[in-house]
């Protein structure tokens, strides 16, 4: 293909909506792509591109109509590196692949909305079958029983030092079956609220996001009731760490890390102690600090010795310590999370399951702040499970970042494209507490 002046290359995480990718760079054939041309429609053909690209080129000629109007020409170079060159697009267009590794080349067409399936995924398929609006108000009652549930555990545990967890089974269904019905209520609550009781909190966040994970990936509900048992008392040796903790304030850093790790030891005394916890939950307790390279702790295991149920509690505990590690920094947002968390992956979490758990999340979670392309500002309150990228939101602030009167809510995948005929996406993500909205004011 020539170069155009129509021809612009980009970054791929500085892609639209609507912009019409016509180069890459790459051979088509070094890529799973069977198309050559991709017309940017989610945020899932953005990620995908992410995984083979760093560099690709839109013909802007070939974008949607209301790319065409915003970046043309001129206006186009603030967001584009104009590198037209006809020889790099040439130099791309004329490598040869060889013929084997052409004919022995998985095929796939463009990226789906859907997620295909990888060795992690059960069989089990779930429909929402309740609402957010709906689900919310068992959610979240069902959440402050787990939440009393794990502070009776507590309890009991300090005063007979044997752990009891046969309440917090009988919680982990009900909120299981919330989960089941439609997760992002719970998920929600997850983002939203804290009773700033910081290990009952953590101990029920990791519980839903584990069982929220679980029925992305199609797992079976007793399997959802195992992750989620095993979320709840994953850090449950921090009980008797913190004994330890208090009996040596002034220790020295590296000595009160290595102390704190000795958690995991711990946790694993109390349930060897404990009678009718399944094998799989121990194993997460023991294992979601290991990591593939073998560079977790406590026993150093790697990949293929680690079982699945605590790869994926370790990105799950991972996520929410980047999320209350970026709590006080004002311009971190979820994409900067996440992003964070794929770089992790580089160094012992699981990739293909961190990149499952950014799908089951979406790329902007339930709660979270954005901005439309209308200038409005929206908090997400819902996720079509097919179109991630164009969830149902509660739009609070106008164009001018003015509070309506009454928000709003929209479901994008189903609206109409505006008067100037520019379809309704979301055009970034914003970072918690943006132009003063207290989301939690608008759910809770």
């Amino acid at each position: 293909m020539q170069a155009s002046h129509s021809t612009y290359k980009i970054k791929v995480q500085d892609l639209k909506f609507g912009m019409y990718v016509s180069q890459l760079d790459r051979p088509w054939l070094e890529t799973p792509y069977s198309i050559q041309g991709i017309l940017i429609a989610d945020m899932e053909d953005i990620l995908e591109l992410e995984q083979h690209c760093k560099y690709v080129y839109v013909d802007i000629a070939r974008c949607e109509s209301h790319i065409v109007r915003k970046y043309h020409l001129g206006k186009f170079n603030h967001v584009l590196s104009n590198e037209t060159s006809e020889t790099s697009l040439n130099a791309l267009n004329n490598t040869t692949i060889p013929e084997t590794t052409k004919k022995t080349r998985e095929i796939r067409q463009t990226p789906r909305a859907v997620v295909e399936k990888t060795p992690f995924h059960g069989s089990q398929i779930y429909d929402d079958i309740s609402t957010v609006e709906e689900e919310l108000p068992v959610a979240t009652q069902v959440q402050q029983i787990a939440h009393d549930a794990i502070k009776e555990i507590t309890i009991d545990f300090e005063r007979n030092q044997y752990l009891e967890v046969s309440g917090a089974q009988n919680t982990v269904y009900a909120l299981r079956d919330s989960i089941v019905r439609n997760p992002d209520a719970m998920l929600l609550l997850v983002q939203l609220k804290s009773s700033g009781e910081a290990l009952y909190d953590d101990a029920v966040k990791h519980s839903i996001l584990l069982m929220a994970f679980g029925r992305h990936l199609g797992l079976p509900r007793n399997e959802l009731s195992l992750l989620g048992l095993g979320g709840m008392l994953m850090d449950i040796g921090k009980l008797r760490l913190r004994e330890k903790i208090a009996g040596n304030q002034n220790t020295p850093d590296t000595a009160g890390m290595n102390l704190s790790k000795e958690h995991v030891l711990l946790g694993e005394q109390m349930i060897k102690q404990s009678s009718n916890i399944p094998a799989s939950v121990y194993e997460i307790v023991a294992q979601h600090h290991e990591r593939e390279d073998g560079r977790g702790y406590p026993r150093g295991l790697s990949a293929n010795q680690l079982n699945t149920y605590a790869r994926m509690a370790a990105i799950v505990d991972n996520y929410l310590e980047l999320l209350k590690s970026q709590a006080n920094i004002p311009s971190n947002s979820a994409s900067q999370v996440f992003n964070q968390l794929k770089a992790l992956a580089r160094y012992g979490l699981n990739a293909t399951l961190v990149e499952q758990f950014t799908h089951c999340l979406g790329f902007f979670p339930v709660g979270s702040l954005v901005e439309l392309n209308t200038g409005e500002v929206a908090v997400i309150l819902s996720h079509s499970r097919s179109k991630r990228s164009l969830p149902a939101v509660m739009v609070i602030l106008d164009a001018n970042k003015q509070p309506y009167k009454m928000p709003e809510t929209r479901d994008l995948r189903l609206m109409k494209p505006g008067p100037d005929g520019i379809p309704y996406t979301i055009e970034r993500d914003l970072p918690s507490g943006a132009y003063g909205i207290d989301a939690t004011s608008h759910y809770l």
